[in-house]
């Protein structure tokens, strides 16, 4: 009854030997061999304690390139196993082997849980051991091995064997001789390498050479196998800088600033900048770079960088009081009007300024007065940068206080008057001094007269 239930789980283990050697690229082997067995110590030495076994069959169905499944049958006669127990037998029914090379001569090593049978007793146990494969055609091997079995619940034994083994079918086809068989093989006619599917690496950057733009240098992956030397991920052939890691938008070279402008072009590589300027910047885009930009906030013309300047006085258009004529920056670009002139300017103002008539104690302006303002305004046109302080003046005629402000009060008319005519009132300063400033004797109706007066002065 046991034996039957054996024999089921043989057909099992066979039915699976065909399935998984159906997906095998190697071919199926059946082995046939004598064994030696000894029962006796547990200690492979002394030799008189071996005796010959009967034989063993094992079925080699490859799952890899160097991995076996081997289920394995032994039997035999024993006679230092027990009086009545002589007959024995094993069955290896999950046993592997792992080959050590894939060469003509293949060393293994093997592992298998077993069931062991004595007579009509039966035990689980396991094994391991190393053996030797030696192909002498593509069909035939001399096999070698020993195993030490451990049997639960009963002896332990060493069991050696030597037989033969032959492939059902031939090895598969490996045209160029590289160990990877042509089904497995991507480059079947070029000797390669089993770690690369057959393709020889000539430069064992880990890129197949057919895959490998520089099949005789080392590279990345990255790259196509193409050295980089800085890691940029441009190969060192494209890389416009292969010794500094940049951009691969950029040919490989680095833009610190990100402006556009390569590193190795850019005047100002650590400040973000403009094409037409190197990569310097240019802060009120004028077309001047900042660092030779006089005027680098106000956007002016080539090459001060400053606004236009007409008469190159040295000031701006724009804040030029005399743009067609040039003058002095203290003067607002207008010429210095030098101590002769100054001397006659004042003279030709005050001389009209000194028939200027108010009402009696006041500070309304006759009508009569308006011919000789008007001319004081056309005088001052001529000086646009000038500035003038008017003053007012009285006689000592009545209370001090009161003339003083009656003074301010007529020097804030003519003021009013002339910036009425479009002279800016920045350029004009009123102020009255009363009767503390008189040019003649208030002694006398004419000294009094000449007293009441009003005057206008450069103010520089």
């Amino acid at each position: 009854m046991f034996m039957k239930k054996i024999n089921q789980f043989i057909l099992v283990i066979a039915l699976s030997v065909c399935g998984i050697a159906a997906m095998a690229q190697r071919p199926v082997t059946i082995g046939v061999s004598s064994h030696f067995t000894n029962f006796t110590t547990g200690s492979y030495f002394p030799a008189e304690n071996w005796q010959i076994g009967i034989a063993r069959v094992s079925v080699g169905v490859p799952i890899s390139n160097r991995l076996t499944y081997t289920p394995t049958v032994g039997f035999g006669y024993a006679k230092t196993i027990a009086a009545d127990k002589n007959f024995y037998w094993d069955f290896d029914y999950l046993s592997i082997q792992y080959v050590l090379t894939e060469t003509k001569l293949q060393p293994f090593i093997s592992a298998a849980a077993s069931v062991n049978g004595f007579e009509k007793n039966v035990y689980g146990g396991y094994n391991a051991g190393l053996g030797l494969n030696y192909w002498i055609s593509d069909r035939v091997a001399l096999t070698a091995q020993t195993n030490y079995d451990v049997v639960l619940s009963f002896k332990n034994y060493w069991h050696n064997s030597v037989g033969i083994a032959f492939a059902l079918k031939s090895s598969p086809k490996d045209s160029d001789k590289d160990g990877v068989p042509d089904l497995q093989d991507a480059c079947p006619t070029v000797k390669g390498s089993t770690t690369t599917q057959g393709c020889p690496d000539a430069d064992n950057d880990g890129i197949v050479d057919k895959d490998d733009a520089c099949p005789t240098e080392a590279g990345t992956i990255a790259t196509k196998g193409c050295p980089d030397a800085d890691g940029d991920g441009v190969a060192n052939a494209q890389d416009n800088c292969p010794q500094q890691a940049g951009k691969p938008a950029n040919g490989g070279c680095p833009d610190s600033d990100n402006d556009g402008v390569l590193d190795k072009d850019d005047t100002c590589p650590t400040v973000a900048g403009v094409k037409s300027l190197a990569g310097c910047p240019d802060s009120d885009g004028d077309g001047v770079a900042d660092a030779t930009d006089l005027c680098p906030n106000v956007r002016g013309t080539l090459p001060s960088g400053c606004p236009a300047d007409r008469d190159n006085d040295g000031v701006a258009d724009t804040d030029d009081s005399c743009p067609d004529v040039a003058g002095s920056v203290a003067n607002k670009g207008c010429p210095e009007i030098k101590e002769e002139e100054k001397k006659k300017l004042e003279s030709k103002l005050n001389m009209v300024a000194k028939l200027i008539q108010f009402e009696t104690g006041s500070a309304t302006i006759k009508p009569i007065s308006y011919k000789e303002l008007d001319e004081i305004v056309a005088i001052m046109n001529q000086y646009p940068a000038s500035r003038f302080n008017v003053e007012g003046h009285t006689d000592n005629t009545g209370n001090a206080t009161n003339n003083t402000v009656l003074s301010g009060k007529r020097a804030d008319a003519v003021k009013a008057y002339i910036a009425s005519k479009g002279i800016s009132e920045s350029r004009l300063n009123a102020a009255g001094f009363g009767s503390s400033r008189p040019i003649a004797s208030n002694a006398t109706p004419a000294g009094r007269t000449q007293n009441r007066r009003v005057e206008i002065h450069l103010a520089q």
